[in-house]
């Protein structure tokens, strides 16, 4: 059952994806290219072009292990002549491009946040573009780096490492370029200018963490501990959720018509940050401790058990339930972005068409936006027209938020 859910799985994000493709290439506004288009319609452009790539090679897999259960095929029963490293290969030529394919849209929500809240276009467009295109390229030769102790040839490890250090590249672009968009800009602190803020700490924090795995004697060691935990979530957590909980403080106002209540929001952001590092940022020493994961349980050094190997030390108990007390705080922190979003939507202010001063077309239709959008697609002539001649839209970006703000 769990084989022929995957294979309706990846049958339904292929098609997802042709509509995608089909959408962006094909119903643009009037004027806008390619090198016009949103970031964030760019990063879901690459993600979704990732996952067109990448899923068949999981659907493959898929097939062949439903065969060896049914009709007793020996793609990967080792008793029978098959190989389950095959598995590995084929799953993560999926598995770790799937990785990009849920970050970079964050990376494009981050793009659009930040480049409003500083009031000014996003540093390095193009290079922003090939960025995510370079991501979403060297996202496939880079997936050995989850097999380096499996056992396969010195030469493709040695391969993986060099390409694995190479996804550092696209990546510090663009955190050089939403460095500089804030540096020359005048950011206005919103909640969801928090939530980006805090997806670029966690994110370059997870990078760094990163780069260790690549050296090919240091993730012998690092293999399955909680070191690899703490990596991915610094890396997926704090960049894909944060970047969810952003897009959700910056577009809710255009899409139910009400502004959420920014001190809540504040205070969401406030708790969910500081509990998110506590979870995670003690599991970097948990791993190097040796702590495994994927177990139910784990062992503390006593005086005859010392030199046992995989036993941590007496300290470790803290740690642990320090991590599971954060845990819950990081989860519970959610409800209050719930009531958040359920208060404002009965008795919140009204939103203006713009409460934020973006250039995209979102923002050009009221709030909410009616069926349809627009009674005419309106026609793109500079990205930046629409900042410059629109009312009062610095005003507005600095109305505190207990006064009205001016619609238009």
């Amino acid at each position: 059952m769990w084989i022929a859910g995957q294979i309706m799985l990846v049958a339904s994000s292929t098609l997802a994806g042709i509509n995608f493709i089909t959408t962006i290439a094909s119903m643009r506004a009037p004027g806008m290219g390619w090198m016009q288009m949103p970031l964030f319609t760019w990063s879901i452009l690459v993600s979704i072009m990732c996952l067109f790539i990448s899923i068949p090679a999981f659907g493959i897999g898929l097939v062949e292990a439903l065969l060896d259960r049914t009709v007793a095929t020996a793609f990967f029963n080792v008793s029978a002549g098959g190989d389950p490293v095959l598995w590995s290969h084929l799953f993560w030529y999926f598995g770790h491009p799937e990785v990009y394919v849920v970050i970079l849209p964050a990376f494009g929500i981050v793009s659009e946040v930040l480049a409003t809240s500083a009031r000014r276009a996003i540093f390095g467009y193009r290079s922003m573009v090939y960025a995510l295109a370079g991501i979403g390229f060297v996202s496939f030769i880079v997936y050995g780096h989850h097999m380096l102790t499996s056992g396969m040839s010195p030469a493709l490890r040695f391969v993986m490492m060099l390409t694995t250090m190479a996804v550092a590249v696209p990546t510090g672009i663009k955190i050089f370029n939403w460095l500089k968009t804030m540096h020359r800009g005048s950011l206005v602190y919103r909640t969801h200018t928090l939530w980006a803020l805090g997806f670029l700490v966690t994110f370059t924090l997870g990078g760094i963490s990163g780069m260790f795995f690549p050296a090919i004697s240091m993730n012998t060691h690092l293999h399955e501990t909680y070191f690899v935990v703490a990596h991915f979530h610094y890396v997926l957590v704090g960049g894909v959720v944060f970047g969810l909980f952003a897009a959700i403080y910056y577009w809710y106002p255009k899409m139910t018509g009400r502004m959420m209540d920014e001190r809540l929001g504040v205070i969401h952001f406030l708790i969910a940050f500081i509990s998110y590092n506590g979870i995670f940022w003690p599991m970097h020493k948990l791993g190097l401790w040796g702590m495994t994961r994927r177990h139910h349980t784990y062992f503390l050094q006593a005086n005859e058990y010392s030199d046992v190997i995989g036993t941590l030390p007496p300290e470790a108990a803290g740690w642990n339930m320090f991590i599971t007390i954060n845990a819950f705080i990081f989860g519970l922190s959610s409800i209050l972005m719930i009531i958040n979003m359920i208060v404002s939507l009965i008795k919140g202010q009204k939103a203006p068409a713009d409460p934020w001063g973006g250039w995209s077309f979102e923002w050009l239709t009221t709030s909410p936006p009616p069926t349809p959008s627009f009674d005419e697609i309106p026609t793109l002539i500079d990205v930046n027209v629409h900042e410059e001649k629109e009312p009062n839209w610095l005003m507005r970006m600095m109305v505190p938020d207990d006064q009205e703000e001016v619609s238009h």
